[in-house]
């Protein structure tokens, strides 16, 4: 009942408000554009989400640092500290978690969107003995479709990720990653997006979907801040999640460009 009581109201809420075009920094969906050449983007997120009604993830904070080539190409470094909590077994654990390297580049521009892709490998540089990463290296591509109309951004993702299973060692396994987000503004400083994410797999990984939806509130040229909460869409999903985030990109001189 939760879950659709949210997805009637995000799809109201798409249907209220007058629409216009801006650049938009979603929590999970990748966009095509990068933050201007020679510019570095520096995002950290603290999140939490419940799993199986007894174990609570936090992540303090997830970090990530990107640097633009060009208005449509970046590369970065993404890591995160975590914290797990297990209410009903006797042990928590906390500590680094694995490392991220990814590449991003937008070749196609077309009348209905830009078109790109982003590569990347997750490097096993956490203690997966205590739970904080898979002891496996990971590989991940996806496609990248954005389109800034003048009422409405939207971005979409699909992709392949080769995942390492932490239960059979040096064997992986593709699994199918979607996503997709649409940003509007509720006012002038205030943007709201509906997000959702997923991916289809088997043995470990399972089918798992998040409905999210939160707030972008821009508090400078360069600095802005997030909200969201989630809730799943799957058995295999967690309950539910909540994200807090601030954004600040440092300007080598140009103006961010906004496409």
């Amino acid at each position: 009942m939760v879950r659709k009581i949210c997805m009637l109201i995000s799809i109201s809420l798409l249907t209220m408000y007058p629409l216009h075009s801006f650049a938009a920094h979603p929590f999970k969906t990748k966009h095509a554009n990068a933050f201007g050449k020679g510019n570095m983007r520096f995002l950290m997120e603290g999140a939490a989400a419940q799993v199986d009604d007894h174990k609570d993830i936090y992540s303090l904070p997830i970090t990530a640092v990107t640097y633009s080539f060009g208005d449509w190409t970046l590369m970065g470094v993404q890591a995160q500290y975590k914290f797990i909590n297990h209410d009903k077994e006797v042990h928590s654990t906390s500590g680094v978690g694995d490392a991220t390297i990814f590449f991003r580049h937008t070749p196609f521009h077309l009348d209905y969107g830009h078109i790109g892709a982003q590569v990347g490998v997750k490097i096993p540089t956490a203690n997966d003995d205590r739970k904080l990463g898979t002891g496996e290296t990971d590989y991940e591509l996806t496609l990248i479709h954005s389109y800034f109309g003048e009422n409405i951004i939207t971005h979409i993702n699909c992709g392949v990720e080769v995942l390492g299973n932490p239960k059979h060692r040096s064997s992986h396994e593709a699994v199918f990653s979607y996503s997709a987000v649409a940003v509007f503004p509720l006012h002038k400083r205030i943007k709201y997006f509906v997000e959702v994410q997923g991916r289809s797999g088997k043995s470990v990984f399972k089918n798992k979907g998040l409905l999210r939806s939160g707030l972008i509130i821009p508090i400078s040229h360069s600095l802005e801040l997030g909200c969201a909460g989630g809730v799943g869409l799957t058995n295999d999903s967690p309950d539910w999640e909540a994200r807090l985030g601030i954004y600040w990109t440092w300007q080598r001189g140009e103006e961010i460009p906004h496409h």
